[in-house]
């Protein structure tokens, strides 16, 4: 008797020291997954910050057309470091879908089966709504905010606008409208944590709106009515939007 609970105890510590084994070589597979994928992720942002730098000339010319005018340095080295500038934003931006790819595929393992399509639908839906966000912005709302803030110059004050200040501006407004644009997929996880009733999404409709120009108002400080209903009716469409995929979705799961 003494015997076999001897030869238990060893086998239940041999068990034991042999997950403890499998849990260190598991976490140390996880580790070495992590940076290759980091090391794949760099170098395909180095490939198109290098590709940026080549093309520094195109990317430029697409940034100011909505400008109308050329940028100006103030330092010595102002021109190479704004040339370093657009080619890693360049890279970046080449290197996003990339980087969501990579990212999704490290943390799969955690995601149970039945979850990944959700997950994925929402990273692709995500960066969707977010270039179409920015290609809004740069297409329609960028230029008609420039010529409106154009106008205050007079003959006694002549603007003179540097390469960094207006790649900063133009950053930041094309991330605003990025943001923005997210709106359907911010009440779909709402919706996913407490369910929303249709008729509560339509009892909020008028405050949308008023939110809707409110906001176009911020972002686009021009006093034409016409000019903040161009800004104000995307954020309109994109919560009709989000009220058919929240009603979509909780008809399908049953809870409408």
């Amino acid at each position: 008797m003494k015997r076999k609970k001897v030869l238990k105890k060893q086998k239940v510590g041999g068990q034991r020291k042999h997950d403890g084994t499998s849990l260190k070589l598991t976490f140390l597979d996880h580790a070495l997954e992590l940076r290759s994928r980091l090391i794949l992720s760099l170098g395909f942002l180095l490939l198109g910050s290098v590709a940026g730098y080549f093309f520094e000339d195109r990317i430029l010319a697409f940034l100011v057309r909505p400008l109308g005018q050329p940028l100006y340095y103030t330092s010595p080295g102002g021109g190479f470091s704004f040339t370093l500038e657009i080619a890693v934003f360049f890279g970046f931006v080449v290197c996003l879908p990339f980087l969501v790819f990579q990212s999704l595929r490290f943390v799969e393992p955690a995601i149970p089966k039945r979850a990944r399509f959700s997950v994925g639908f929402l990273l692709g839906g995500s960066l969707f709504l977010m270039l179409a966000g920015m290609a809004f912005a740069y297409f329609v709302s960028l230029p008609i905010a420039l010529n409106f803030l154009s106008k205050f110059s007079s003959d006694e004050v002549k603007s003179l606008i540097s390469a960094r200040e207006y790649f900063s501006f133009v950053m930041t407004y094309l991330l605003g409208f990025g943001l923005l644009f997210q709106l359907p997929l911010v009440l779909v996880f709402v919706n996913r944590t407490v369910p929303l009733r249709f008729s509560q999404l339509m009892r909020w409709q008028r405050l949308v709106i008023l939110g809707a120009f409110v906001v176009a108002a911020v972002l686009t400080p021009t006093p034409d009515v016409v000019n903040q209903t161009i800004m104000a009716i995307p954020i309109i469409l994109l919560y009709q939007l989000a009220i058919l995929i929240v009603w979509f979705s909780n008809w399908r799961s049953g809870s409408s």
